[in-house]
Order: structure tokens, then C-alpha cells, then sequence
């Protein structure tokens, strides 16, 4: 009897914590749609593909920012960089800048969003593309001319 109250137990607790955790679909592509839309979300990043290494795994926390008409980046940089920084200090990919020719637009699938836009730095011009998906998960994939190419993967922050 007491093994079965145990197991009964430990089942309600599997039962509620799995419940209380999961947000349904259509509350989590409502509040995606709202940030997109409104252009203010910030997406963290928790993986990178540089394009001629292996995806690393990020331990810290790096992120890009849409506020309005304006990208904050915050990024690490993995792989070949054909023009070295003047300063050592300033590696990684980060700016604060505004963005042009911002399109957003239904990815083909309609299970998401796909965004472009290009920023202006001291240091380069990046071209940045986005896929947003319903599920709140992005991947992020600049290019840059001193630089080789870098995808990110991770998730719009709640």
C-alpha cells in the first residue's frame, strides 16, 4: 500500500509540474507575433556555427537587441577574419547602431519570421538575416565582408 501511494504521489507531481510549466501554442505565437511586430525583442544566443568549425556551445550570455529602428549586438566571433581589429579588445561582433532596410516577413512555412537588416559600424557592415519561429527559438546569421560568416541559435528572451 505504501509503495502505491508513493508511486501515485510521485505521478500528480509529474502530472502538475509538466502542466504548470508548458505555455499553450497559441498564447507563445501571440506573444512572439506582439515583439515582432512591435520590434522590441531581444534574442539570446546559447549556440554558434562558425562556418569552418564545429557549432560551440555558449557558456556566457550574448544576445541581440531590435529596439525600434535600432540593433544592439552583443556577440561572439568564431572563424577566419580576413581584417584583424585595430584593437584586440574590441573582437566579437558588437555594435549599437540603426538599421536599414529592415523587412519583416512570413517565412514560407508560416511558422515564423524572417527578418533583414543591415547594420552600419565604425568597425564593418554587417548584413543580418533572422528566422523567428512560433516557438520563441531564432536563428541569427551574419555576414560581414572582413569576416567569414557566423550562425547563432537560440531563443527570444520572455
Amino acid at each position: 500500500m505504501k509503495t502505491q501511494l508513493i508511486y501515485i504521489v510521485c505521478l500528480m507531481m509529474f502530472f502538475i509540474s509538466s502542466c504548470s510549466s508548458l505555455k499553450t501554442a497559441p498564447e507563445t505565437i501571440k506573444e512572439v507575433t506582439r515583439k515582432v511586430e512591435s520590434k522590441d525583442f531581444t534574442v539570446v544566443v546559447n549556440y554558434a556555427n562558425p562556418m569552418r568549425m564545429k557549432p560551440i556551445y555558449l557558456t556566457s550570455e550574448y544576445d541581440l537587441r531590435i529596439k525600434n529602428d535600432s540593433a544592439f549586438a552583443f556577440l561572439p566571433y568564431f572563424g577566419v577574419a580576413h581584417v584583424a581589429p585595430m584593437n584586440s579588445n574590441e573582437g566579437g561582433i558588437k555594435f549599437a547602431e540603426s538599421m536599414t532596410n529592415f523587412t519583416v516577413m512570413p517565412n514560407k512555412k508560416s511558422t515564423g519570421w524572417d527578418i533583414r537588416f543591415r547594420v552600419k559600424s565604425r568597425e564593418s557592415v554587417y548584413n543580418i538575416s533572422m528566422s523567428i519561429f512560433n516557438n520563441g527559438s531564432s536563428m541569427i546569421t551574419v555576414n560581414s565582408y572582413e569576416r567569414d560568416m557566423i550562425t547563432f541559435s537560440g531563443e527570444i528572451k520572455r
